[in-house]
């Protein structure tokens, strides 16, 4: 399988550095965005907003059309809202592809309400014909760090490992460097409750308790993401990995952690609402609470 055009969905900060990357790497890249404000905003000045020194590359063309953005597609990326994607599959890209069974790689992270099930799950769900080529991309990424050339280790996690190692390939390179993985679904649970700890770690930052009961908190939080993991169907080392461990201190311990700074905002007092629009961009730990909760 050659790959030659990438489909990336979602141009916030994550998802246009990824798409940057893969322009810069010379493949031909589809950056897709809803929000025709912000898409107005990067056609009109060719740089990100809220990345400094951001010019996007010549390999790399904008639009808010998702029949545009697939059109002749080796390879899609999801980096949208995880409380999207299934009605995004199901009603946008469904149709669209017309039983095309591409590989695909999400790199939002979450767990959906109710049912437990992961993103690459979801996905599978609503586009059948691509069971097995979905793949989990995660681990300790800022954004902002990648776009600044930080080196950065991210695990890429599926069934296939000769696709898990091609597509690999196709994301390694300076300053990323891909750790395959085939516990699709330990990385994934690792991914959806790294956030609803760092939202706890923020509490504890918002209400001015220190350093010992966060890392109280870690502790015992690791634990639990553990026992999740197991209970879902994942392997317990998981827990260890740059997907769990790694992704959950980042997380909890950094000032610039969307997540951790959601906490903080509500361990001061603010009300949820207040928090979500202080914070400004997506703290996807608010979508996977109730589920890690509830299981």
């Amino acid at each position: 399988m050659k790959i030659n055009n990438i489909t990336v969905f979602g141009a916030g900060i994550w998802g246009s550095v990824i798409a940057q990357h893969l322009a810069q790497k010379g493949y031909q890249v589809r950056l897709w965005e809803y929000n025709e404000q912000l898409l107005n905003v990067l056609k009109t000045i060719g740089r990100h907003p809220n990345i400094p020194n951001f010019k996007l590359h010549d390999n790399l063309r904008l639009t808010g059309n998702v029949a545009e953005a697939v059109e002749n597609t080796d390879l899609i990326i999801f980096v949208i809202s995880s409380k999207a994607i299934r009605a995004f599959c199901r009603e946008q890209l469904k149709p669209l592809l017309a039983g095309r069974a591409l590989p695909i790689i999400s790199a939002s992270k979450g767990v959906e309400d109710k049912t437990f099930k992961t993103i690459c799950e979801i996905i599978e769900e609503e586009l059948p014909q691509c069971a097995g080529k979905v793949l989990a991309f995660s681990g300790p990424s800022f954004a902002l760090e990648v776009a600044q050339k930080v080196p950065t280790k991210i695990m890429l996690a599926g069934s296939d490992k000769e696709l898990v190692n091609q597509l690999a390939q196709v994301l390694n390179g300076d300053p990323i460097i891909v750790v395959p993985a085939t516990d699709r679904r330990g990385v994934e649970y690792g991914g959806g409750v790294k956030n609803v700890i760092a939202i706890g770690c923020g509490v504890i930052d918002g209400i001015g308790d220190g350093a010992n009961t966060k890392a109280a908190l870690i502790t015992q939080a690791l634990q639990e993401m553990n026992d999740i993991i197991v209970s879902q169907g994942g392997q317990p080392g998981t827990v260890y990995s740059l997907a769990g461990f790694g992704d959950a201190i980042l997380t909890g311990m950094s000032a610039i952690s969307r997540n951790r700074r959601l906490g903080e905002k509500l361990g001061a007092g603010l009300s949820l609402e207040e928090a979500k629009k202080e914070v400004g961009t997506i703290a996807e730990g608010v979508n996977s609470v109730q589920s890690v909760y509830d299981i």
